[in-house]
C-alpha cells in the first residue's frame, strides 16, 4: 500500500510540475550565444520554466519573427533591427532596452604572419543582414580603408561563421566582436581593436514580442537578464549597460 501511494504521489507531482512549467522562446543574436545560454539556464533553474533558444543573425531572426515565427523574447546585436521590429509593431517599444556592449576587433589565425588589415588577402566580414557586417563596413569607410580592401572582402551570415572561417584558414583575417575573440582566443590572434569613434556603439538589446502568449514570463526573463552582475557579462567579453533607450 505504501509503495502504491509513493508511486501515485510521484505521478501527481510529475504531472503537475510539467503542467505548470511554461516554455519561453528566446530568439537571440548568435554573438550572445554563450552569455544568453548561461543566463537562460540559470533562469530555468530558478523558475522551473523551460527556455528554448534560437540563435542566428539579428536580421534573420527579425525577419523570422516578423513573419510569425514563434518567439517571446528578441535579443539583437544592434538597435537597427530592434527599432525595425518596434516600428512594425512586433516588439513592445517600452520593453526594448540595451543591456550590454562590446568592441569591434580584427583577428587572424593564431599562427598567421598577417600583421595588418592591408596585408590580408581575404577578409571575412558580416553580410548586410548582420549587425557585425554593418559595423565593419561603417568602420572601414570611416577609417578610409574600404576602397583599399573592398575587393578582398568575403561575407558571412553570422559573426560565428566569420570566426570559423578565420580559424580554419578560409579567410586571412576577420572583423568580429571582442566577445567572440575571447571565446576562441586560443585559436585566434588579436591584431587591432578598432577605435569606438569609427562606428556606432555596439549595443545589444532585449525586447518582448507583442504577439507572445507569455508576456509575463518574458518580462520576468528580461528583468532577470538586466539584474545580472556586470562580472557575468565581462567573462564573455561584454560590458553591462544600465541606461534606457
Amino acid at each position: 500500500m505504501r509503495l502504491i501511494l509513493t508511486v501515485v504521489t510521484f505521478i501527481i507531482t510529475f504531472v503537475f510540475s510539467n503542467s505548470f512549467a511554461a516554455e519561453l522562446s528566446i530568439s537571440a543574436a548568435m554573438g550572445t550565444r554563450e552569455l544568453i545560454s548561461e543566463i537562460g539556464n540559470r533562469f530555468e533553474k530558478q523558475t522551473g520554466n523551460r527556455v528554448i533558444f534560437n540563435f542566428s543573425s539579428s536580421g534573420k531572426l527579425a525577419k523570422q519573427i516578423e513573419s510569425g515565427a514563434p518567439a517571446d523574447v528578441y535579443i539583437s546585436a544592434s538597435s537597427w533591427w530592434m527599432d525595425y521590429l518596434v516600428k512594425k509593431g512586433v516588439v513592445d517599444k517600452e520593453s526594448a532596452l540595451p543591456f550590454a556592449k562590446t568592441k569591434l576587433v580584427l583577428v587572424v589565425p593564431k599562427n598567421s604572419k598577417v600583421t595588418s588589415l592591408e596585408k590580408a588577402e581575404k577578409i571575412a566580414v558580416g553580410d548586410n543582414l548582420s549587425p557585425v557586417g554593418k559595423y565593419a563596413l561603417e568602420t572601414l569607410k570611416n577609417l578610409g580603408l574600404y576602397e583599399k580592401v573592398k575587393e578582398r572582402l568575403v561575407f558571412a551570415p553570422t559573426v560565428r561563421q566569420i570566426t570559423v572561417w578565420v580559424i580554419t584558414g578560409n579567410a586571412d583575417a576577420g572583423i568580429i566582436y571582442y566577445s567572440d575573440y575571447l571565446k576562441f582566443k586560443d585559436k585566434l590572434r588579436l591584431i587591432e581593436v578598432f577605435p569606438e569613434r569609427s562606428h556606432k556603439p555596439i549595443m545589444f538589446y532585449v525586447g518582448l514580442v507583442n504577439f507572445s502568449q507569455k508576456k509575463n514570463l518574458g518580462k520576468k526573463f528580461e528583468e532577470f537578464l538586466l539584474s545580472q552582475d556586470g562580472k557575468e557579462f565581462e567573462k564573455f567579453g561584454f560590458f553591462k549597460v544600465n541606461e534606457g533607450r
